[in-house]
């Protein structure tokens, strides 16, 4: 291969790897934008006046429109492309933080959350698999797992950045990401399975060479044949298919967990974290806890095995919930410093990236895009409820009542994580 050539393979390797980092960035972003601003909004300062139930409403919002836009992303990406799709989060990304730049409604606000939705469940659903079609097979599980990263690293980005800058600089900030990801996907091509799959097998190959040289070659004739193998079975409804090997027990515990990564206390976290765990300093350093152990989980999951990681992750969870709730009661800080930052690892090591592997690895390519896109629209609706219902915990109750709730949460979801099989040795074997 001359140099000129490599230059170019290198770069198409790094521009699409880039690209489907970069949804995820986005879709951290559409989760969390609004935490540094949540007490401003209900303020007399504020430039868009609501009270705080209106602000919950806000906030918690874009977790619906996630929830909605998870299963019709999937579909949609296997008619007309992951490349497509994606693209098309960037343009709604694009499209709601113009909305929030040029109005100062309340009304607008709660549309640009909707569109936020859209990235919010339409990245983490389609990204994965772009990711996973792209990238080599020996690098494939480093790679597909910092996506989890990149989604942290959205909100690291929001909580370190908001709380500097004016509301319209901070919008404009915001934007950027969306432009950045145009600017590296321009250059990105389609997956050349997805080519594959409609028939495009001239352009499918030549895509392929571009990405990883024509040694990969191999690997879409293995392609081929599977896609003959799932025509087979697409003639068994989804109910039939789930009534075999267990895979209706595998779905029901993975909506469980699915369940339990948002109602935990993952999602209100993010969103209140500036607002009721100490301000701008606390959130950052919680979102640095959750990058960097979001980075090493990627390399945990295959030697420890997903079951012990995940139940001790729930497990964990609920002790470090039950010292935050313990804190809100005494208001000793050391208990917020082992309880925040405790939290944040043991879920990032177990429950919240294995939520995003999981479908993929529990059935079989005939209800993967079925089951990812169940889970996040199970993740959708419970992280609006999560988010929606912490502020009227805290007004009726007492804030700690949320943490003695999400502690009973992870520990059922221990009970479903434990139920499960094994998939790590299978990951292992199959590669």
């Amino acid at each position: 291969m001359s140099d000129e050539a490599y230059r170019r393979f290198k770069t198409w390797q790094i521009c699409t790897t880039l690209a489907g980092y970069l949804s995820m960035v986005m879709a951290g972003i559409s989760m969390t934008w609004p935490s540094p601003l949540t007490a401003w909004y209900s303020s007399k300062d504020s430039e868009v006046p609501m009270t705080e139930h209106e602000v919950s409403w806000m906030v918690s919002i874009v977790a619906i429109g996630a929830g909605f836009a998870s299963i019709p992303c999937g579909m949609l990406a296997d008619i007309f492309g992951r490349k497509t799709i994606l693209l098309g989060t960037g343009i709604t990304s694009a499209l709601s933080w113009l909305l929030i730049m040029v109005t100062r409604s309340k009304w607008a606000l709660f549309v640009a959350q909707i569109l936020g939705g859209i990235v919010l469940g339409g990245a983490p659903s389609v990204a994965p698999i772009y990711i996973s079609e792209i990238s080599p097979p020996h690098i494939r599980g480093a790679i597909v797992g910092q996506l989890n990263t990149m989604f942290f690293v959205g909100q690291l980005l929001v909580y370190a950045v908001g709380p500097q800058l004016s509301y319209t600089n901070y919008i404009r900030a915001c934007a950027s990401v969306p432009v950045l990801f145009f600017i590296f996907f321009g250059f990105a091509p389609e997956s050349p399975y997805y080519l594959l799959s409609k028939g495009r097998e001239e352009e499918a190959k030549d895509c392929m060479t571009k990405l990883r040289g024509k040694d990969s070659l191999g690997e879409l004739e293995a392609s081929k044949q599977e896609h003959l193998e799932k025509d087979s079975m697409d003639k068994l409804s989804i109910w039939e298919m789930l009534k075999t090997n267990n895979y209706m027990k595998n779905m029901i515990c993975l909506q469980i967990l699915s369940l339990v990564s948002m109602f935990n206390g993952s999602s209100s976290l993010s969103v209140y974290a500036v607002e009721f765990l100490g301000g701008q300093w606390v959130a950052i350093e919680m979102a640095s806890v959750f990058v960097v152990s979001s980075f090493l989980a990627a390399f945990l999951a295959d030697p420890i095995g997903r079951r012990p990681l995940l139940v001790s992750s729930l497990i964990g969870a609920a002790i470090f919930t039950t010292i935050l709730a313990i804190y809100f009661i005494y208001k000793e800080n050391s208990l917020l410093c082992i309880g925040l930052f405790g939290f944040c690892f043991i879920t990032s090591v177990g429950i919240n990236p294995f939520v995003m592997t999981l479908p993929s690895e529990l059935f079989p390519t005939s209800l993967r895009a079925f089951a990812n896109g169940l889970t996040q629209l199970t993740t959708g609706f419970f992280g609006f409820i999560c988010i929606k219902i912490f502020v009227n915990i805290n007004e009726t109750l007492g804030i700690e009542y949320n943490f003695f709730l999400y502690t009973i949460i992870s520990l059922i979801g221990a009970v479903a994580g434990y139920i499960l099989p094994e998939t790590a040795k299978s990951v292992i074997s199959a590669a």
